[in-house]
């Protein structure tokens, strides 16, 4: 059994003069949100081994707020160049390099390709687009990460920040 948690980084700065946008910060809203999410995963008892994050300066910002708050070594996070703004098919290849020892990997990245890939690892359209700060953890009855693919995983939760619900 793997699972996999999946979230989107934080709201972001706007993208304005010099500033690329792989440099954006998270904006107030946006570490709000990640501090309340890495909260909410900590007492759903969301307990990563491996954490691999984009690169973006967001992405990064929000994956050190969950290793904090899910007691996760920030030296052990995983930056890997292929997922900033990567499609589906690109991050299905990234989790498919995981160490075999992993057996919960947590995922922070960009949209539209975190949304496609929830969508695509559960056969199921209606997660719908992630907001900033969405955390979705899936579970795959698989014996190594090479065996992810389309429809093998179920959801255990999808929790978008300050939507009031437990569940979707």
């Amino acid at each position: 059994m793997r699972q996999l948690t999946i979230v989107r980084h934080g709201h972001a700065e706007k993208q304005h003069g010099d500033i690329e946008d792989f440099e954006r910060r998270l904006d107030k809203r946006g570490r709000k949100e990640a501090e309340a999410m890495a909260e909410l995963a900590h007492r759903c008892a969301v307990r990563p081994d491996h954490v691999v994050s984009s690169p973006a300066v967001r992405a990064i910002a929000t994956a050190k707020e969950f290793a904090r708050a899910l007691a996760f070594p920030l030296p052990r996070i995983r930056h890997d160049d292929r997922l900033y703004l990567a499609e589906r098919s690109q991050i299905v290849a990234i989790l498919r390099s995981v160490p075999a020892s992993a057996r919960h990997v947590l995922l922070v990245g960009h949209n539209p390709g975190l949304s496609r890939l929830a969508a695509w690892l559960t056969d199921r359209d209606d997660i719908g687009e992630l907001p900033t700060a969405a955390l979705v953890t899936l579970r795959a009855d698989i014996e190594s990460w090479d065996g992810l693919g389309q429809g093998t995983c179920d959801v255990v939760r999808v929790r978008w920040p300050d939507d009031g619900r437990e569940d979707r």
